[in-house]
């Protein structure tokens, strides 16, 4: 099962078209917050189960500030992370996804990517498909590939 993971598109979805394109349709969406109303153009795109989180930048109530999702033998955690203190650190982060029996958690807001193990969680930041920060400022998604429990996270660049 391929799962992309994508974070802070603020209303523009064409990184998100991009990776589509390069990557091909996905079996899942992950979408970590900060979508700024284009949730059911991104579902239209995609064309497969999007799981969508409230950023703090969406101002809908419709969206959850966070869900759990099974996926061929693994349990995710996504938020956006503004919440959590993901500025500064991802332990709140990862000792949620754990108390959810999660074993990915995944976060945005600060539009940088980033995968690294904490507390035997992988904790994975997909980055920004609009608005990257980093250095280089490059357009970034992740990629989760789960089959039976086992899984790779990966980030790619535009």
């Amino acid at each position: 099962m391929k799962i992309l993971a994508v974070s802070d598109t603020h209303g523009d979805l064409r990184g998100f078209e991009e990776a589509l394109n390069r990557e091909g349709r996905p079996d899942m969406v992950i979408h970590c917050g900060d979508i700024c109303g284009d949730e059911e153009r991104l579902k239209e795109y995609a064309g497969c189960p999007c799981h969508i989180v409230r950023g703090n930048m969406d101002f809908s109530g419709l969206l959850p500030p966070e869900c759990v999702v099974e996926a061929s033998g693994i349990s995710l955690f996504a938020c956006h992370g503004h919440l959590l203190g993901v500025d500064f650190d991802t332990s709140v982060l990862a000792e949620d996804a754990a108390a959810c029996g999660c074993v990915i958690a995944l976060y945005g807001h600060t539009h940088m990517p980033d995968i690294h193990k904490e507390a035997g969680i992988t904790v994975m930041n997909p980055g920004s498909l609009s608005y990257p920060r980093q250095n280089p400022r490059v357009k970034s998604y992740g990629v989760i590939e789960a089959e039976k429990g086992l899984f790779e996270c990966r980030i790619e660049y535009l």
